[in-house]
């Protein structure tokens, strides 16, 4: 397409020159309006741009008085304003004359979108217009000062910004610059009302949410307010007396979680709040979305300094949490923390995260006030809560929830509460809380994921810049601004989305389905028999055996180790005494002891090069010491492996691939000239390494304790891989672009970890190719090569996980898992069969089961969901329709724009309600069984 334009690219150019010139006025100087005056002046706003005289620019432009002029200087068109033209700007009669004119301030200046201007405005003086600032107000000009106001701003101007700062983050500054930018560019600007605009600003925002919520047409007007009254509710999530039928609480049990309420609660790092003194009365306290300061505050203070419960988990959640919540310098919040409801992102209430030392070990009470504000006044019977540390947090739930405030406290009695950790971060999660907080296996929810809260944390997180320098109230205000313009329109967007949705569901619903009658055809039906009820068990009772858990690696390496000790027991209490005080054994354990600190220190010594004396002599002294225990080993050693010495003293060394694996270099060697090796380099040459001159014993013994150290190295490398991935997610979300220290500390948390996969991976690739050297000597411990199946070659791509790669896998539909994940069940038959269908095949079976319950589910919620949509915004333009009329004791004028604005918000819900229905309806009555509402339309 630019190929093509630009042989036209110099025609347009000459065309926005001679936009400059008269044009075609060269001929024809005559004013176009009178055509009796010479014409000069031309308006760049009107359309047309014809050249008129003096007068007529003025009077043209009574109906238009922030259109920008110019006029021909003899050489070009320069800026001139319509008040030295004699434009008069008359309030109070709606344009008309006034039989006492009033001048304003000779330098009134109005702030429109098309920029500064200077303008001869007439008060109305007879007293019928009103004061002055209710006559520029009924001119849609909002004064910045209600006593001798000086300077004003269109309503445009100020509905312009509001637009742009809600969708574009633009700050009042920026905005104000623009303006004066398109005003004149061309020198240094003299208008300066950058205090008097962010007034403003604040006070629009403030009366555009009182308008849109209804207090103008309340009884007790805005200061009537009550608390949350302000906020956008989410129509799709279920509101008893709104949306959800009569007699729904006596609902059967099978169908009454679909009248659950699904929340997701987080906390955002980056929505930081600078401590300046500035002090601030809050417009709104606790009307919308944050929660009333004072109160709030009570409760922080009444909690500071108590322990909240010991951290079980693997997750590292609360480390990162304690290190964002301690002392910032100059920052009086460190962040929010907010509750949306769950499936649709729709904001309820939110909460600032105190900063300073004292309250890192009360961030659970921060939480909890945000949820109990959230359901001040919910009804429902069930609740579901997702949060990244659900597993920490909700353990004392209900025994924190008697300590709120009577206005807080959930009735616990009468609500059945259910936690979840949402799907993106329960794989950072530790093994015991991947299935009893998964989503994918709580029945009875759906496809909800729990990080809807995310995309909101996205879209807020462009006003941080901001909204950090602002005073707290501003902050509050700023904020709950943006969440209310979030919030209408995620709900613009449901007719869409929950198309999509359903289209999804069904479609998944099929396949998943599918999958699961393939799997289940190959399954004998008692076997799936034993597995529902295991599944019904766990269920009832997550501490019964967990169906969906992979299996369990067979024995640690400590087992072993306790095996072997007890195997030394019993010889010496039947009188075999070992030759050593190290039985052959314990020399072993020994053995493999050293070669983990050969490791360790390898690993460490690269990640810390010494740059300094002390940490030199210090890495020294390790040496001298892991020197001196492999001498000591080594003279164990020469009394169970006598041939070994010689060996030794020769120089002789195992095979280079061997080394290889067990040190992880290739630039092994020994020195034929004596030279001193280092102590972590020193080959040990146990058993596996030399197998053809280790005795039958030893190799056995060995192998038990190399099968155990592979699978343990197998199984912290994914532990250490679901860390990794909990803090690359919160670090993205929450750390990203939050200042130099949070960053520093994540990546040191990052370096400690990827230090201890290294090591895992690198004991892993010994412990395996110890095992393949044993076989190669002894066929018969490994006859049908179960070892080679179970421990595969570990490739570094290998260790991914469990999570997407974004470079391996760069869409969720061409995830392939790593095979460490994968790990082949050992219950495998001589025949090379599964004994009675083994776990991992039961664990396949379980999870399809649940997939296919799940979508099932998503289709009855998502038709469900709908309806409430549609019935609240029914529920809600009846509000509106019965708000008309009830106003007698207002005047004539008041009455007509109070019904005329009752009026436009039940059909904008009407319309809203009947776009959605002819959206859905159609593809609803098309389901193989639709819902009985969709078939009343």
């Amino acid at each position: 397409k630019l190929q093509r334009w630009l042989p036209l690219r110099q025609s347009y150019l000459n065309e926005l020159i001679r936009c400059d010139g008269r044009q075609n006025l060269m001929a024809d100087e005559r004013c176009w309006d009178c055509g009796a005056c010479v014409g000069s002046y031309r308006c760049s706003d009107c359309f047309g741009g014809g050249i008129c005289c003096q007068s007529c620019i003025v009077a043209s432009h009574k109906r238009h008085p922030f259109h920008r002029v110019e006029v021909w200087t003899g050489e070009f068109f320069d800026k001139i304003s319509l008040q030295k033209l004699g434009l008069h700007l008359q309030l109070g009669h709606d344009g008309r004359s006034c039989a006492a004119p009033s001048p304003s301030h000779k330098h009134f200046i109005v702030m429109d979108v098309s920029g500064f201007h200077l303008v001869n405005v007439n008060f109305c003086g007879c007293g019928l217009g009103g004061l002055p600032f209710i006559q520029l107000l009924r001119a849609k000009l909002f004064p910045a000062s209600w006593e001798r106001p000086r300077t004003a701003f269109t309503f445009d101007a100020l509905a312009t910004f509001h637009e742009l700062t809600l969708q574009g983050k633009m700050n009042a500054y920026d905005f104000y610059r623009t303006i004066l930018r398109k005003t004149d560019n061309s020198k240094p600007p003299t208008t300066f009302r950058y205090n008097e605009f962010a007034f403003v600003v604040r006070l629009w925002r403030h009366l555009m949410m009182l308008k849109r919520g209804g207090r103008g047409h309340a009884p007790g007007g805005a200061d009537a307010t009550g608390l949350g009254e302000l906020a956008v509710v989410c129509p799709a999530c279920p509101q008893p007396g709104r949306n959800l039928p009569d007699g729904w609480e006596n609902t059967h049990e099978d169908k009454r979680w679909l009248y659950a309420l699904s929340i997701a609660v987080d906390a955002n790092f980056r929505l930081k709040s600078k401590e300046r003194g500035l002090k601030d009365i809050e417009l709104a306290p606790g009307w919308a979305y944050f929660v009333e300061e004072e109160a709030y505050q009570g409760v922080v203070q009444q909690f500071a300094n108590t322990d909240t419960e010991t951290n079980t988990c693997r997750s590292h959640h609360n480390a990162i949490l304690a290190a964002n919540l301690r002392n910032t310098k100059n920052y009086k919040t460190s962040g929010a923390g907010a509750t949306v409801c769950g499936r649709h992102s729709v904001v309820m209430s939110v909460v600032d995260l105190q900063n300073g030392e004292k309250y890192v070990s009360t961030c659970f009470y921060f939480m909890d006030y945000t949820v109990l504000s959230a359901l001040r006044k919910t009804q429902v019977r069930d609740l579901l809560i997702s949060y990244d540390i659900a597993c920490q947090w909700s353990k004392n739930l209900l025994a924190r929830i008697p300590r709120y405030p009577a206005s807080l406290r959930l009735d616990t009695r009468n609500i059945n509460i259910r936690t979840a950790v949402p799907k993106f971060h329960l794989p950072a999660h530790g093994a015991s809380c991947q299935s009893k907080f998964s989503l994918n296996f709580l029945p009875k929810v759906g496809r909800t994921y729990g990080e809807g809260v995310e995309s909101e944390w996205a879209h807020i997180n462009g006003t941080a810049p901001s909204s950090k320098e602002m005073a707290p109230a501003v902050r509050h205000e700023t904020l709950n601004d943006h969440w209310s313009g979030w919030n209408w329109t995620k709900i613009l967007g449901f007719g869409v989305y929950f198309l999509r949705k359903l289209a999804e569901a069904v479609e998944w619903y099929k396949r998943s389905k599918n999958n699961l009658d393939s799997l289940s055809s190959t399954v004998p039906v008692e076997t799936i028999i034993r597995w529902e009820a295991m599944i019904t068990a766990w269920l009832a009772d997550t501490n019964e055996p967990d169906p969906y858990a992979e299996p369990a690696i067979e024995m640690t390496l400590n087992d072993v180790r306790l095996e072997f000790a007890r195997e030394d027991a019993e010889e010496a209490a039947h009188g075999q005494i070992s030759v050593h005080a190290l039985t052959k054994r314990s020399f072993l354990v020994v053995g493999l002891e050293i070669e983990e600190k050969q490791r360790t220190f390898e690993i460490t010594s690269k990640a810390r090069a010494a740059r300094t004396s002390a940490l030199a002599a210090n890495a020294q002294q390790s040496r001298n010491v892991l020197h001196r225990q492999i001498t000591q080993w080594r003279h164990v050693q020469d009394i169970y492996m006598s041939s070994v010495a010689a060996h030794r003293s020769q120089g002789l060394v195992p095979r280079q691939e061997v080394l290889d694996e067990m040190t992880g270099s290739s630039a092994i060697d020994i020195d034929d000239k004596g030279n001193r090796i280092e102590p972590d380099r020193i080959p040990l040459l146990l058993p596996s390494s030399v197998p053809h001159i280790a005795s039958r014993e030893l190799l056995i013994m060995e192998s038990r304790l190399r099968y155990a150290q592979a699978d343990d190295a197998l199984a912290t490398i994914r532990r250490l891989r679901r860390i990794v991935t909990g803090l690359r997610a919160f670090k993205t979300l929450n750390v990203s672009g939050s200042g130099n220290k949070p960053n520093t500390r994540v990546h040191t948390l990052f370096q400690r970890f990827h230090l201890k996969i290294n090591q895992a991976v690198k004991r892993y690739r010994v412990g395996r190719m110890a095992l393949l050297a044993i076989r190669e000597t002894l066929p018969a411990l490994d006859p049908r090569k179960k070892w080679e199946a179970r421990f595969q070659y570990l490739h570094d791509n290998d260790v991914r996980g469990p999570d997407r790669d974004e470079v391996l896998e760069p869409s969720e539909g061409r995830v392939a898992p790593s095979w460490i994940w994968l790990v082949q069940d050992a219950n495998i038959n001589e025949d090379g069969s599964l004994a009675e269908f083994g776990e991992s095949v039961r664990v396949e079976w379980a999870k399809a089961k649940a997939r296919t319950e799940r979508w099932k589910e998503e289709i009855e919620l998502l038709c469900e969901e709908m309806r409430r949509v549609l019935a609240f915004l029914d529920w809600r333009a009846l509000q509106w329709h019965e708000k008309k009329g009830v106003h007698d004791s207002a005047s004539t004028a008041l009455r007509s724009g109070l019904d005329a604005y009752a009026a436009k918000q039940a059909t904008i819900f009407s319309c809203l309600s009947t776009h959605f229905a002819e959206k859905w309806v159609h593809r609803l009555r098309a389901m193989d069984s639709p819902p009985n509402w969709a078939l009343q339309f």
